[in-house]
């Protein structure tokens, strides 16, 4: 229960109940006595003390982690999102052909790249915020699991449990940039071939098109990680209290960012391939949201 972050109410009237009077009992009134908060601490020791050999006086190595978890399925997505946008950074800036393919969009849509340019984020400072927000990202596999884990993961579990959507948000965000690396590096080699017929040659355009967008791609999907985490830290109040990324938003703007980010990114990924120019319309039509600019403003 501590874990998941949502106390089985049942549960917990019940141990409250053994702290009761009999007179107590028979009001229907339970209150809890000191004895019931030593046995919440021995319960907690007890999740140090299985991490622990205390007989040999040596660490033992859990392999305890927790998976059905809200902090765990968030944490699963920022991995993977962050290890593909490396691979991605990589395509960009070390690919000669996607470099050209770039170029191309930037000179076909000088005013949507130029709006998107405030929303670049670094993949370092994106990796910082997440883990100052999800400390039990940092633990590798050979660390102990311990019982300030727990309560940590029971923090962000509770914060997560009341934005649903940034759970959701993070999630898709993984996908989306998951699918569109495997699209680039299935086609890469099309931007080499020297096309000898019509269909090759609108092969070519369709392939050099697709890749075109990566910047963008690279851009847009990793504001809207960063917007999810910004929604985790102002309403839920996690992570560390003097970053310097944790504004204060009116929680409608904050909300509505949040949301229509999912809603862009599920119509620019599925329209990417086939539709590209319905992907544009609708980042267009997200930059110029009120409650975009307003994250932007104190990005």
């Amino acid at each position: 229960a501590v874990c998941h972050g949502i106390w089985d109410v049942e549960l917990v009237k019940e141990l409250e109940g053994l702290g009761a009077t009999s007179k107590e009992s028979t009001d229907n009134a339970r209150k809890s006595e000191p004895l019931l908060v030593d046995a919440a601490f021995a319960l907690v020791s007890c999740l140090d003390l299985i991490t622990s050999n205390l007989s040999s006086g040596k660490t033992r190595i859990s392999n305890y982690r927790p998976v059905y978890t809200y902090t765990a399925m968030a944490t699963r997505s920022l991995d993977r999102f962050l290890r593909d946008l490396v691979e991605l950074d990589a395509l960009v800036s070390e690919n000669s052909s996607i470099a050209d393919c770039i170029k191309t969009m930037e000179l076909q849509q000088p005013k949507l790249c130029g709006d998107l340019r405030p929303l670049k984020i670094d993949s370092k400072a994106l990796k910082e915020m997440a883990y100052d927000i999800f400390p039990t990202m940092v633990k590798g596999d050979d660390e102990n699991w311990i019982d300030e884990d727990t309560f940590s993961e029971h923090q962000t579990n509770l914060a997560l449990a009341s934005n649903i959507v940034v759970l959701t948000l993070l999630a898709d965000a993984s996908d989306a940039i998951k699918k569109y690396l495997d699209g680039v590096q299935k086609r890469i080699d099309v931007l080499s071939m020297h096309p000898s017929s019509t269909k090759d040659r609108r092969i070519l355009k369709t392939t050099t098109r697709f890749c075109s967008a990566a910047m963008i791609v690279r851009d847009f999907y990793t504001f809207t990680v960063y917007v999810a985490l910004v929604t985790m830290k102002d309403r839920n109040d996690v992570g560390s209290p003097n970053d310097a990324t944790k504004k204060k938003f009116n929680r409608e703007d904050i909300v509505r960012a949040s949301e229509r980010s999912r809603m862009t990114l599920s119509t620019f990924d599925s329209h990417i391939a086939n539709n590209l120019d319905r992907s544009l319309k609708a980042l267009q039509q997200y930059l110029q949201g009120k409650a975009v600019k307003k994250v932007l403003l104190a990005k």
